[in-house]
């Protein structure tokens, strides 16, 4: 039986809420926004600004896929989104799992990037089929390097992405990764 993560990851200050597959297929066959239930003024999912296109394709290929796939991150408080979460794809073989985040520039240097990471590494550590984390960042990257980083993740390679070029390969086996206590 195929274990999968809940509609909605709830971190301290945020929740980060599962873009459906008809949400991620309306946005694709779209020349604009979309509504996605909360207040979205700079689109986050345009194509050009997301990984929409790779999501959409995943889904298309394997509905299956998307509780795996990109989640809101959106801010209890206000009710608006922040930025965006999410794992590349279910766990493969080696239960590997490998997360990418993203916020939104207006709400930088808030501690949402950190929360965005941590918890979606919460859910993967507590799913059965996970043992690995992973996550590719841009050597330039510095605040994205001291997220993973301080968590553990310790870098195992390189590799050449043909839209982001050069990123830093980091793992942690999930039993190892150092989170933020819980209030």
């Amino acid at each position: 039986m195929t274990v999968d993560l809940p509609d909605v990851l709830h971190g301290p200050r945020l929740d980060l809420v599962l873009v459906s597959v008809d949400q991620l297929l309306a946005r694709a066959a779209s020349d604009g926004p979309v509504p996605l239930g909360f207040d979205d003024p700079t689109d986050v999912l345009h194509p050009d600004r997301s990984p929409l296109d790779f999501r959409v394709a995943q889904v298309r290929a394997d509905p299956s896929e998307n509780p795996w796939l990109l989640r809101l991150a959106v801010d209890r408080a206000t009710g608006g989104l922040v930025g965006y979460g999410n794992f590349h794809a279910r766990p493969d073989e080696r239960g590997m799992v490998e997360i990418g985040y993203t916020v939104l520039p207006e709400f930088r240097r808030r501690g949402y990037g950190r929360e965005i990471a941590e918890t979606l590494w919460r859910a993967a550590v507590a799913h059965p089929d996970v043992r690995v984390l992973r996550a590719s960042v841009a050597p330039d990257n510095d605040a994205s390097l001291a997220i993973v980083r301080g968590a553990g993740l310790v870098q195992i390679g390189e590799q050449w992405d043909e839209d982001d070029g050069l990123e830093l390969v980091l793992e942690a086996p999930a039993s190892q990764v150092r989170l933020t206590p819980s209030e």
